[in-house]
């Protein structure tokens, strides 16, 4: 029963995550959105690669995201390092298709 809760836990505080980044990105005024389009924000950050993978696992795709940080030999997504963000992006939009 407290593994059904910490899981519960875990689940509730994922979703308020993405919510939270939902609602920044839907706060962002047009200048700014096109400044983020621009080639020198093309990487990705830490949080965004965190938003799209924490949305797989909250679709049940959890093992798979956790294979994925696994494939760049770490255990933990902060332990991956800057610039292969792009490419735990890649291959996350893969996962669930």
């Amino acid at each position: 029963m407290r593994e059904q809760a910490a899981i519960a836990a875990d689940i509730a505080a994922s979703l308020r995550r993405l919510a939270d980044a939902l609602e920044e990105f839907v706060q962002i005024p047009k200048g700014e959105e096109q400044e983020a389009q621009s080639p020198a924000a093309a990487t990705p950050t830490l949080e965004e690669v965190r938003t799209a993978l924490m949305a797989l696992s909250v679709a049940g795709h959890g093992a798979e995201v956790k294979n994925l940080i696994g494939k760049f030999g770490v255990s933990k997504l902060s332990e991956i390092a800057p610039e292969h963000y792009e490419a735990v992006l890649k291959e996350a939009e893969s996962i669930g298709k």
